[in-house]
C-alpha cells in the first residue's frame, strides 16, 4: 500500500511539474507573439504611457527599423486640440518612449494623407519657425510637480528646439542642453527618434521614476493640433506648456541619478599691431583661459562656477533700431545665468509660443550684471 501511494505521489509530482513548465512556456510564447501593452487610461481620459527598456539600445537614425517598434505597441490615440477639441487626430501618429541605462528615446512615425502638403522649411536652432512647420514636441515634468518640465520639439527636417517651462507659463528658449534627433521620410509620411541623455535631465533619485509627458503633434497643412494626453481648446498654443494637462510616465526605472559634473574649460590668443601708438606695437601676442564648471549637488541644487569667463561663443542678439527713449531690454543667452533663472520670472507668460514679448514684470534682469554705466566689469 505504501508502495502504491509512493507511485501515486510520485506522479503528482510528475504532473505538476509538466503542467507548470507547460504554462510557463505558454506564458513565454504569449508575452513574445503579443505586442506588449504601452498605454492605458484612467476614467476621466488621462493616459499613462509605460517606458521600454532597450538592451542593446537604439540606432538614432531616424528609420525606426529596429525589431523593437514591431514588439511593442505604440501610442497612437492622439486628442485634437484644434480645430475639433476633443475629437480623435485627423492624422495618425504612432509613438515610442524607450530607455537605455544613459539614454532616453521618444520615437515617432507620424503619418500624413497628403505629404505633398507638408510644411518644413527651417533647420535653424530654437527658431520660432519650427513651431509653424509639420512639427512634433515631447514635455517632461521630470519631478511630477505638474508645473515645470522641459520642452524638446522638431520638425520634418530634424531641426532642434529645447527649452525650459516654469509655472507652466513661461517657456525660456536661450536654454540649451546636449540632446539630438534624427528624421526620415516615407511614402505616408515622416518618422523620427530623439535621444535624450539622462544627464541633460534634473530628476528625483535613481530607482523607480514617475515622470509626467504630453507629446504634440502639429499638422501645418490643416492647421491641426493634437496630444496623446487632451488638452483644452482654452489655452490656446500655451496648451504645450500646460504640465498640469500632462499624461503619466511609468515602468523608468534608472540605476543612476541625475548628479553631473560639466567642466567647459576655454582658451583664446589675439595678436595686436597698432602703427598710431608711441612707441610702436607690432605682434603683440597675448593669451588668457578660463572654465566654466557646473555641478548638481542635490536633485533640486545645481552650483555654477566660473573663472576668467569668455562668451564669445554666446548667440549674438537680434540687431534693432530703437526710436524710443526706452532702453531695449535683451534676453539672456549666457549659459551661466540661465540655471534657474525660473525662480525670477512672476506674472504672465514672459514669451508666447511664438515669440511675441508680453508686459510680465522682471524681477531680475541678469544682462546688467558686468556692466557699470555701460563700462565692462570682468567676471
Amino acid at each position: 500500500m505504501s508502495r502504491i501511494a509512493a507511485l501515486t505521489a510520485a506522479f503528482g509530482v510528475l504532473a505538476q511539474s509538466v503542467t507548470a513548465s507547460y504554462i510557463a512556456n505558454k506564458a513565454s510564447v504569449s508575452e513574445t507573439a503579443l505586442p506588449q501593452t504601452v498605454v492605458s487610461h484612467d476614467v476621466a481620459g488621462n493616459v499613462t504611457l509605460r517606458a521600454h527598456l532597450v538592451v542593446d539600445g537604439i540606432d538614432v537614425d531616424g528609420q525606426l527599423d529596429e525589431p523593437t517598434y514591431r514588439d511593442i505597441e505604440p501610442a497612437a490615440d492622439f486628442i485634437q486640440q484644434e480645430p475639433n477639441e476633443g475629437v480623435e487626430a485627423t492624422e495618425r501618429t504612432e509613438a515610442w518612449i524607450l530607455y537605455d541605462a544613459d539614454n532616453l528615446y521618444v520615437s515617432a512615425r507620424l503619418w500624413d494623407s497628403a505629404p505633398e502638403k507638408m510644411v518644413a522649411n527651417e533647420l535653424r536652432r530654437d527658431n520660432r519657425n519650427i513651431v509653424q512647420n509639420e512639427s512634433f514636441a515631447v514635455v517632461l515634468d521630470t519631478f511630477h510637480d505638474r508645473r515645470n518640465g522641459f520642452l524638446f520639439q522638431t520638425n520634418a527636417l530634424g531641426a532642434l528646439r529645447d527649452g525650459l517651462i516654469t509655472d507652466e507659463r513661461n517657456a525660456n528658449f536661450d536654454w540649451n542642453t546636449v540632446w539630438d534627433v534624427q528624421t526620415s521620410s516615407f511614402e505616408n509620411g515622416w518618422t523620427l527618434e530623439m535621444v535624450i541623455p539622462f544627464k541633460s535631465l534634473r530628476f528625483r533619485e535613481k530607482g523607480d521614476q514617475v515622470w509626467g509627458i504630453n507629446l504634440h503633434r502639429f499638422v501645418r497643412w490643416k492647421n491641426e493640433h493634437s496630444f496623446v494626453n487632451p488638452v483644452p481648446a482654452s489655452y490656446g498654443l500655451e496648451g504645450l506648456y500646460r504640465v498640469s494637462s500632462a499624461g503619466t510616465l511609468v515602468d523608468l526605472y534608472l540605476q543612476s541619478g541625475s548628479r553631473t559634473l560639466e567642466l567647459k574649460p576655454y582658451g583664446i590668443s589675439s595678436v595686436a599691431t597698432d602703427r598710431t601708438m608711441t612707441p610702436i606695437v607690432s605682434n603683440d601676442f597675448d593669451a588668457e583661459g578660463g572654465f566654466d564648471v557646473k555641478y548638481n549637488l542635490t536633485k533640486g541644487l545645481t552650483a555654477d562656477f566660473t573663472y576668467n569667463t569668455d562668451f564669445a561663443q554666446v548667440e549674438a542678439d537680434d540687431e534693432q533700431v530703437n526710436l524710443t527713449r526706452f532702453n531695449l531690454v535683451f534676453p539672456e543667452k549666457r549659459e551661466f545665468f540661465l540655471e534657474g533663472q525660473g525662480l525670477f520670472e512672476f506674472g504672465g507668460p514672459e514669451r508666447l509660443l511664438w515669440g511675441r514679448p508680453s508686459s510680465a514684470p522682471s524681477v531680475f534682469f541678469s544682462r546688467k550684471i558686468g556692466l557699470d554705466s555701460g563700462h565692462v566689469l570682468p567676471l
